[in-house]
C-alpha cells in the first residue's frame, strides 16, 4: 500500500508541477505533460492489482530479467 501511494503521489506531483510551470511561463493551462502524468496517476491508483500481480509473477518465475504483464512476456 505504501508503494501504491508513493507511486501515485509522485505521478500526481509531476502532473501538478507541469501545469504550474506552464502557467508561470505564460503557456497553455492544458499542458499535455500535466494531463499525461495525471492520467498515469489514475492508472496507477485504479489498476494497481494487475501491475502488482504482473511483477510478482515475474519475480517468482525465474531469475531472468523478465517483465510479465498479463499474457505478454517481454524479454
Amino acid at each position: 500500500m505504501i508503494t501504491r501511494v508513493l507511486a501515485t503521489t509522485i505521478a500526481t506531483v509531476l502532473g501538478l508541477y507541469a501545469f504550474w510551470a506552464d502557467m508561470l511561463g505564460a503557456g497553455h493551462v492544458l499542458n499535455p505533460f500535466g494531463i499525461m502524468f495525471l492520467l498515469l496517476a489514475g492508472l496507477i491508483w485504479f489498476a494497481w492489482e494487475p501491475i502488482r500481480d504482473g511483477f510478482r509473477s515475474a519475480k517468482n518465475e525465474s531469475e531472468l530479467p523478465i517483465s510479465r504483464l498479463g499474457s505478454t512476456i517481454v524479454k
